[in-house]
């Protein structure tokens, strides 16, 4: 402790040579300005560490402490403090670190645009949390954050010093504080006294307690890293999963792509891929003949598809149509035309009647359902009045057997029996003396008539008052053989896509396409449908 005696000159004296010596030996020194005042005692702590304590003051009259000069001021726009405006201020400058970048980042933080600190630029303490800044590159002091144009960073604060206490071990249950900053040797007669003071931490755990805790808390820590493991693992595995699915098993073939077996799957698959390649190897081939097959099967939509096989839908649209182009070109030969010989050797007995040994082929219209065009033109064209809905309309031709021998391409909902039959091409297939089987809507008998080929239609009572036993007979005949051609019908649209509402994208051509999509749609739903056995035997 300095004493100074109120009035006496040679206390100010020596007081005023002492704060000078201090102010020498520590730059950085929290200066004073006493203005008016005397300052009759202090107790000094530290000169050289920048610290003053313990004041007392009165009024003095001394010109000599006008003399003393302010700390440099604070860098931060904005700020009005500098070290040194009050002796009771425990504000602080700190140097711009030489660390380049914890420079770089006070520079940054200080938001200063094309200012360059120089050796006497100064930060004061009031813009660090702590009041002073840290070395520590997590700790939020690391840069000066209590800025004006920076939110408040307190919080920041706590949870640094929770990740402190919660990162270091504890060790013992006393700390011993020894202080930190030694007093400089000074000219007066100070005494030097180092204390040490005892703070211990309460707590009822026993030494055997933390140390059981620790071991328990490793053990936490290794099933943690087993855990973390493990989910790693099942990450990377999800990832590269796909759809899973057994290509050799013949009810999962069966379900998903309406084959027979497994064995029927891989036979087309060689069929088609012997001359030709896909595009793209991912997903691999058969999983990409897959795919194709489940949306015909199923009616899956590209989205479906593509999370399925974790493929983008347009990679989805592209391998179906790729595909669909080729099944229709190679599968074209499974909706065959068979000659008169060929029918016959395979005529089954409900045929062998006399008046039916000549039947070529049983015929009939069916109609799919399709979105509503955009075109008012588009609308008219398709629109059926027998469904009620816009549709596409398209005529089947089966052989005795049941198997589907001919298919027109697909028309309007709007368009006439007669109107698709005249322009599909049947006729110029049928060979004179034979016989067409059709429903009462095929009423055009003298179109088939002029190739010398006979259109068989149940009888009607029109213009009757009832139909003569022979033409009962023949007309119960008649209709246990024609429900196979809705039987086969039935077998194509089994090939769910066909019996949803397709849409205009899947009706109407592609473009540099020749052959709409659902003509395509259904060459390869027919042809797959007569792999099937026959439906009569």
């Amino acid at each position: 402790m300095i004493c100074f005696h109120k009035g006496s000159k040679k206390s100010l004296d020596l007081f005023y040579k002492t704060i000078s010596t201090a102010i020498r030996r520590s730059k950085e020194v929290t200066y004073l300005v006493l203005g008016s005042f005397r300052l009759v005692s202090v107790h000094i702590l530290n000169i050289g560490g920048r610290r003053f304590s313990s004041v007392i003051l009165r009024q003095f009259t001394d010109n000599k402490m006008s003399k003393l000069k302010l700390g440099p001021c604070c860098s931060v726009v904005g700020c009005s403090l500098r070290p040194g405006t009050n002796l009771l201020s425990e504000i602080k400058a700190f140097r711009f670190p030489k660390n380049k970048t914890q420079r770089d980042a006070w520079i940054a933080a200080v938001k200063r645009e094309g200012w360059i600190p120089t050796c006497n630029s100064r930060i004061c303490s009031t813009h660090f949390i702590s009041g002073k800044p840290s070395d520590d590159p997590l700790s939020p002091d690391y840069i000066p954050s209590k800025l004006p144009h920076r939110p408040d960073n307190s919080r920041k604060m706590d949870r640094y010093q929770r990740s402190l206490r919660r990162a270091s071990e504890v060790s013992e249950t006393s700390i011993r504080v020894q202080p930190t900053e030694e007093v400089e040797d000074m000219d007066i007669d100070v005494t030097e006294v180092k204390s040490y003071n005892e703070m211990c931490v309460g707590t009822d755990l026993t030494m055997r307690d933390i140390e059981e805790m620790q071991n328990l808390n490793s053990s936490y820590k290794d099933q943690v890293t087993s855990l973390q493991s493990k989910v790693q693992t099942l990450t990377c595995e999800r990832k590269e999963l796909k759809f899973d699915v057994d290509l050799k098993d013949d009810q999962t073939i069966h379900f998903y792509t309406g084959l027979r077996s497994s064995k029927v799957f891989f036979a087309l698959l060689t069929y088609l891929t012997t001359a030709w390649s896909p595009r793209t190897l991912s997903p691999p081939t058969p999983l990409q003949f897959y795919l194709v097959l489940m949306k015909l099967r199923l009616g899956l939509t590209h989205k479906d598809l593509a999370y399925r096989f974790h493929c983008s839908c347009a990679t989805i649209s592209a391998i179906f149509h790729d595909w669909l182009d080729v099944m229709s070109q190679r599968f074209s030969s499974l909706v065959h035309w068979p000659s008169r010989e060929e029918i016959k050797k395979s005529l089954p007995g409900l045929f062998k009647s006399p008046p039916f040994r000549s039947v070529r082929c049983i015929i009939d219209c069916s109609e799919i359902f399709i979105d509503r065009p955009t075109s008012l033109s588009a609308r008219a064209v398709t629109y059926s009045n027998y469904k009620s809905h816009n549709t596409i309309k398209f005529l089947v031709g089966i052989s005795p057997t049941g198997s589907v021998t001919f298919l027109s391409k697909s028309w309007g909902g709007r368009a006439s029996d007669k109107t698709i039959t005249k322009s599909s091409g049947l006729i110029d297939l049928l060979e004179e003396g034979d016989i067409v089987m059709a429903d009462r809507g095929f009423s055009f008998p003298e179109y088939f008539a002029a190739k010398g080929v006979q259109l068989l239609i149940p009888a009607s009572t029109r213009g009757k008052t009832q139909l003569l036993g022979q033409e009962v007979s023949v007309s119960r005949h008649m209709s246990r053989m024609r429900i196979h051609v809705e039987r086969a019908i039935g077998r194509i649209k089994k090939y769910s896509i066909l019996r949803q509402t397709l849409p205009i994208n899947l009706v109407k051509r592609r473009r540099k396409d020749t052959v709409a999509t659902v003509d395509k749609i259904l060459l390869v739903c027919s042809a797959l449908s007569n792999l099937d056995k026959s439906l009569v035997q």
